[in-house]
C-alpha cells in the first residue's frame, strides 16, 4: 500500500516547480503548491493536450527515500483508514 503511489505531500512541488510552475524563495517551493499539498493550476493544466504526461500529476513519489513529509503523510492516511 502507497509504495508506487501518490499520497499528494507535496515533495516534489517543494523541491521544484514544474514547466507552470514558480519557485517562492519565502515558501521555498512552487508558489502554487497549495495547503492541503494540491496544484492551484491542476484545472487550467490538466486541459492542455500533452498534460496526460507532463507534469506527472499522481504517478506516484519518486523519492521515497528520506522523503520526511511523504512519511508523515502516508501514517496520516494510514491512521484515517484504521478510525
Amino acid at each position: 500500500m502507497f509504495k508506487d503511489e501518490c499520497v499528494k505531500c507535496g515533495y516534489c512541488c517543494s523541491k521544484a516547480p514544474c514547466q507552470f510552475g514558480a519557485w517562492d524563495d519565502v515558501r521555498g517551493g512552487c508558489r502554487f503548491l497549495t495547503e492541503n499539498n494540491e496544484c492551484a493550476k491542476y484545472e487550467e493544466i490538466i486541459k492542455m493536450p500533452y498534460a496526460d504526461f507532463s507534469p506527472a500529476f499522481g504517478a506516484g513519489c519518486c523519492s521515497p527515500l528520506f522523503n520526511e513529509r511523504r512519511r508523515k503523510k502516508i501514517e496520516s492516511l494510514r491512521c484515517q483508514t484504521n478510525t
